[in-house]
């Protein structure tokens, strides 16, 4: 719900993908209740009233506060529980609390009486000065009648965001005790792109740091300069989910909010094990046994971990290797260096965006000092170890692919170090890694791995969609001239395991959806597949390959990828089809050795 001004809110027309507003409205559907906090737009440098006077970025708006943002929260027509906001220089969203929770019904009614008598002051024939009042006296009672009283905070606070100007913007969300609570804060940093985000913050995590009983501030604003960033935001608010099943990924749109974690780093000292370990010694830390249970259950998962830790690196190897975890953990970074450079080579290390980094420790300072240097880096304090299993973040499938996703690095790792001593070119060296492709038909025992692979590929992404698992089941009952396959990918080092998905009709000569693990990326397994493909639909006479392609902001490489296979876009721009002469030859296209038989099934 947002404040209510002496002028009627223009609607804004906003083209937005249908995934993305799917995903609004799914999300909505899986709630029981929520609060209503009453946002407005506020400045991050304010000093009123004495600002109005002397600030050069003064701009009143017509009930003469400030304009922080160029149109003020712009609804979305059609939906109104949708707001557009276009940022000026310090702006910034804020609400206020406590708040309490009712039902969505509720909720909605008082939506459509909120709205109705914001018409009414708009269209009232009466001086402006009335205006000002009735509109400032109908705000107070709106955020007077969410008492505390009626209802818990909720199960999660969370902040649906979706990018309208297509670029990744980086946020903050502070709440604030104010008052004589005043000086308790939580921080928590996310992303706005071109795909629906849905952050996710459990309440209990909030009140280890702030009083929500108690008056409290609320506060959106963009990392960085404001001025030119365009988002439209959901809801903003705490929420109950009808199932605790709810609260987990919602598949359309990678609608977690803030997508599934792929990575987590632990820090050791308080985090991991109680103690230190540069005081105590090995003998005197003791390991935590929820620490324990979620470091193994997790590993199952496919979430790969590590260690980010101000220590001894050899006391502190030893220290793992004695407790039996040190083969969990990949790459430890563990020397007396930033936290933030610790995980910055994290993710250089094994090709993934920070993103879909989480970072676990037991200090504020540590936690605040890679917020800030990565602001997509999720962070949790220790205090959230014995519930990481619940976590939405982590809530993921376990499949066989995830049970050897840890393995999978560790030989993509020995990969890297034997074509450093080999000192050979990149060719050879691929050449000589004996890497084979198979291809084969989307079967029913495939279906939770592509489903998987759907919700975690966004590099090679061809569309950036991820499917549900009941997408992935329809796909098993193709349509005449289309068809389902999956790619499996091993070399001497090891198996990578089901490492793509293509959809593929050939009467048209078109690859409808196509997704790639990264792990494969720059290994020639995408020419010898589409160079597999191409002859195959020359045969049958189709002389243009056709691909589905739509930028995501998050998904270049695959754009990239296409131009080196000798694609171009149909039409002007890079979203639609992409095309390619069939027969056309693909240089090194040989290196991977391919298995298939595409007439056995196509029929």
């Amino acid at each position: 719900m947002i404040e209510t001004l002496p002028e009627k809110p223009t609607p804004a027309g906003v083209q937005m993908p249908t995934a993305v507003a799917a995903a609004f409205k799914a999300f909505r559907r899986g709630l029981l209740s929520r609060s209503q906090i009453v946002w407005g737009e506020h400045c991050s440098e304010c000093a009123y009233p004495s600002c109005y006077s002397h600030c050069a970025f003064y701009t009143p708006r017509s009930d003469f506060n400030c304009r922080r943002f160029e149109a003020g929260l712009e609804p979305i027509k059609g939906d109104r529980e949708l707001h557009r906001v276009r940022f000026r220089k310090w702006g910034k969203l804020e609400g206020k609390g406590p708040v309490g929770q009712i039902s969505i019904a509720a909720a909605d009614h008082r939506a459509k009486r909120d709205a109705q008598v914001t018409d009414l002051i708009a269209s009232a024939p009466v001086p402006h000065v009335v205006k000002r009042k009735l509109a400032w006296r109908w705000n107070a009672r709106k955020t007077k009648r969410n008492p505390e009283s009626e209802a818990a905070p909720g199960c999660a606070f969370v902040v649906e965001v979706w990018s309208s100007d297509g670029e990744r913007h980086p946020f903050t969300i502070t709440f604030l005790n104010t008052g004589d609570h005043g000086g308790r804060m939580f921080q928590a940093s996310f992303e706005a792109d071109g795909d629906y985000r849905r952050l996710t913050l459990p309440t209990a995590e909030i009140a280890t740091q702030v009083d929500l009983t108690a008056p409290y501030l609320v506060q959106i604003e963009p990392v960085g300069e404001a001025a030119g960033v365009q988002v439209v935001f959901g809801l903003c608010d705490f929420v109950t989910w009808r199932e605790p099943a709810a609260a987990a990924p919602a598949a359309p749109a990678n609608a977690d909010g803030s997508k599934p974690a792929k990575v987590l780093v632990w820090d050791l000292d308080e985090t991991l094990w109680t103690g230190t370990l540069v005081e105590d010694g090995v003998a005197g830390v003791r390991l935590r046994p929820e620490a324990v249970a979620a470091i193994r259950l997790l590993d199952e998962r496919g979430v790969l971990q590590s260690i980010a830790s101000k220590n001894n690196s050899a006391e502190a190897m030893a220290a793992l290797k004695a407790f039996g975890l040190e083969e969990y953990f990949l790459h430890p970074q563990i020397h007396w260096r930033p936290k933030s450079d610790s995980i910055a080579a994290l993710a250089k290390t094994l090709n993934l965006g920070l993103d879909s980094f989480v970072f676990i420790d037991d200090q504020p300072f540590e936690r605040a000092e890679v917020e800030s240097a990565h602001p997509s880096v999720r962070t949790l304090p220790h205090t959230a170890v014995a519930a990481l299993a619940d976590h939405p973040w982590f809530d993921l499938p376990v499949t066989a692919e995830s049970r050897q996703r840890r393995a999978l690095y560790r030989q993509e790792a020995r990969r890297t170090e034997a074509f450093e001593v080999a000192g050979a070119d990149y060719a050879s060296f691929l050449r000589g890694s004996e890497i084979k492709l198979r291809v084969d038909p989307l079967s029913v025992a495939d279906v939770e791995r592509v489903y998987e692979l759907s919700q975690r590929t966004n590099q090679l992404n061809f569309t950036g969609r991820k499917y549900t698992r009941d997408m992935v089941q329809i796909l098993l009952t193709s349509k005449a001239g289309e068809t389902g396959l999956v790619l499996r990918c091993s070399d001497r080092f090891g198996d990578y395991g089901l490492i793509g998905f293509a959809a593929v009709n050939t009467s048209k000569g078109l690859i409808g959806e196509l997704f790639m693990s990264c792990r494969v990326q720059r290994k020639r397994v995408e020419h010898a597949f589409i160079a597999w493909l191409g002859r195959e639909m020359a045969e049958r006479g189709v002389k243009t390959l056709n691909v589905a392609y739509s930028p995501t902001g998050r998904n270049g490489a695959a754009g990239e990828m296409l131009q080196s296979l000798g694609f171009t876009p149909r039409a002007s721009g890079e979203a639609g089809v992409w095309r390619r002469p069939a027969a056309a030859p693909i240089e090194q296209s040989d290196v991977v050795t391919l298995l298939a038989d595409l007439s056995a099934r196509a029929a």
